[in-house]
């Protein structure tokens, strides 16, 4: 009798153990599951399955609080119970459950007041567990439920209230998440309306800068003003680009051109452009670039943003009479592949505090900390540059051997295998100059009278319409050869009017090119879509707006 009693006894351990074993690896599968998540949906899908497999339940419901109701939002079970139904909180065994903040643990339904029989007499329902989601202030609810008269053995009942607790966290996690996903989306919109309210201002002032030293010259103090206020005007719209980039390409919103160039001729030509804010610096660049072509897949633009950046902050932090080094080399791989570009910009300035470096490339980060902040910016530019060389497929590094002792920034970019000249035998067309026909679509009137001044003053004929109605019979009108459209428009937006003109026969030869405040990835691939040749943001550099019409104006002569 002993032997068979204590063969018993082993029996239930062994079940006993074999139970919590099974039950808690499937319970630890729930929590790393719902750690993860990203929606209440997510979680209720989560939940509802394992609810059912660690009580050993006939069916689990899935209840959220919905005001003074209790929402059964989903159910797992052998039989319908009340999916999407809601009852108020005082009505059902869920409310009672959220209201005490305690667990209802019920063997015989219908021998307790709690329940609402005429709910319960239409499912299999004969006994239950409902335990309350969060219990110091429940959100919710998960009821365990069994076909047959059965009271809730203690580990059922540990492991729903160890769900409910993991499920509390998990809704939290995702409050939160959808919380800060919001408030980013509220900032990207914010940082982009900014963006566009700054450049509107900026714009006109630009515009009559660039006027003034078509004018005037760059000489004596008058001219040397001008070039002092167009640096200023530059720098302030560099700012306001950083910021549109770090949002961008943090929510991957940046995708790049990529076209097969030549690094050593993008160097030499962002040097070049370079060479005012370096003469004005009183810095000596020294160059060391290779004396073929190094070629690599680069997207033009953010090759000299990226180079532009790190030059920028060589002379930011260098002294006068100080000294620039600019190296470019060809490091060729292990058996012909793996071969990368490494562009280094080194400088005999102040140096980086060793503490600041591992953080250098992070957004805000900026190595002058002096209450003055003489050197100004945002500690964005290197954080774009980092994003932007890996985009790129590189890396970018930095060096210091301390304060006052210069830094250092390496760029590593792969390479094209194929070494190849470049092929001088292709003839480029040199159109006609001639006087164009422009019309100025810009509800602005300052940007949209400084712009005509401009283009007038390169012998252009310039209309100027001020809503996008107007814009569309003055094109039809006087079909100009370029259009130049704002987007942020009053009664039809510039996207609307490309649309309508790019259906128009008479345009089919026509330059429409976007110039506008709102400079954010999306706008440029929207302008793209709605007909625009080219975007452009505002204050817009001429040399760069010419430049495009002459690009297009040279593709329509030569078709």
């Amino acid at each position: 009798m002993k032997t068979i009693l204590e063969t018993s006894i082993s029996q239930e351990q062994n079940s006993h153990h074999s139970y919590n074993i099974s039950s808690y690896n499937r319970l630890l599968a729930v929590v790393k599951d719902l750690a993860c998540v990203r929606t209440i949906e997510e979680i209720i899908e989560i939940v509802r399955l394992a609810a059912r497999d660690l009580t050993n339940a006939d069916g689990v419901t899935f209840v959220l609080r919905d005001g003074e109701c209790c929402h059964y939002v989903d159910e797992n079970a052998i039989g319908p119970l009340w999916k999407g139904m809601r009852f108020p909180l005082k009505s059902c065994i869920s409310g009672w459950a959220m209201l005490n903040k305690q667990a209802a643990v019920i063997e015989d339904i219908y021998q307790d007041d709690r329940i609402p029989l005429d709910a319960y007499r239409v499912t299999f329902v004969k006994s239950l567990v409902m335990v309350p989601i969060r219990v110091s202030d429940p959100l919710g609810a998960i009821g365990a439920y069994w076909s047959t008269q059965h009271r809730a053995t203690p580990e059922e009942i540990e492991m729903l209230e160890i769900l409910t607790d993991t499920t509390a966290v998990a809704i939290a996690n995702v409050q939160l998440f959808q919380k800060l996903t919001n408030q980013n989306a509220l900032k990207d919109k914010f940082i982009a309306m900014l963006a566009h309210e700054l450049r509107n201002p900026v714009a006109p002032i630009s515009n009559g800068v660039q006027l003034l030293k078509l004018k005037l010259g760059q000489t004596g103090a008058v001219g040397e003003t001008v070039l002092m206020m167009q640096h200023q005007i530059k720098h302030l719209s560099k700012l306001i680009d950083e910021l549109l980039d770090v949002s961008s390409i943090t929510y991957g919103k940046i995708s790049l051109n990529l076209e097969k160039l030549n690094l050593v001729d993008l160097v030499r030509q962002s040097l070049n452009d370079h060479a005012q804010a370096i003469k004005r610096s009183n810095l000596t660049v020294v160059q060391d670039l290779p004396n073929t072509p190094v070629w690599a897949y680069v997207d033009t633009t953010r090759f000299f943003q990226v180079f532009g950046n790190l030059l920028d902050n060589a002379l930011k932090f260098s002294k006068p009479d100080g000294m620039i080094w600019v190296d470019l080399s060809f490091i060729r791989g292990e058996n012909g592949s793996g071969s990368v570009a490494v562009l280094s910009v080194r400088d005999s300035g102040i140096g980086i505090d060793p503490t600041i470096l591992p953080e250098l490339f992070e957004p805000f980060t900026q190595a002058d900390r002096s209450l003055d902040r003489s050197r100004g910016g945002l500690g964005l530019g290197l954080s774009v540059v980092k994003s932007l060389v890996e985009l790129h497929g590189g890396n970018v590094e930095a060096s210091s051997r301390g304060i006052n002792l210069g830094a250092e920034f390496k760029v590593t970019l792969p390479v094209c295998e194929e070494i190849t000249a470049l092929d001088n035998d292709l003839e480029i067309m040199e159109a006609a100059k001639k006087s164009l026909k422009i019309l100025v679509i810009e509800d602005n009137d300052d940007s949209a009278v400084t712009l005509k001044a401009v283009l007038e003053h390169f012998g252009h004929e310039v209309s100027i319409a001020k809503d996008g109605i107007l814009g569309i019979e003055t094109a039809r009108k006087l079909e100009p050869q370029v259009i130049i459209c704002d987007i942020g428009l009053p009664e039809m937006d510039g996207f609307a009017v490309a649309k309508e003109l790019s259906k128009d026969s008479k345009f089919t030869r026509s330059i429409l090119i976007a110039l506008t405040g709102y400079g954010g990835q999306m706008d440029k691939e929207l302008a793209l879509q709605a007909g625009f040749k080219c975007h452009l943001t505002k204050p817009v550099d001429f040399e760069l707006l010419t430049a495009e019409i002459d690009r297009y104006f040279d593709g329509v002569l030569s078709s």
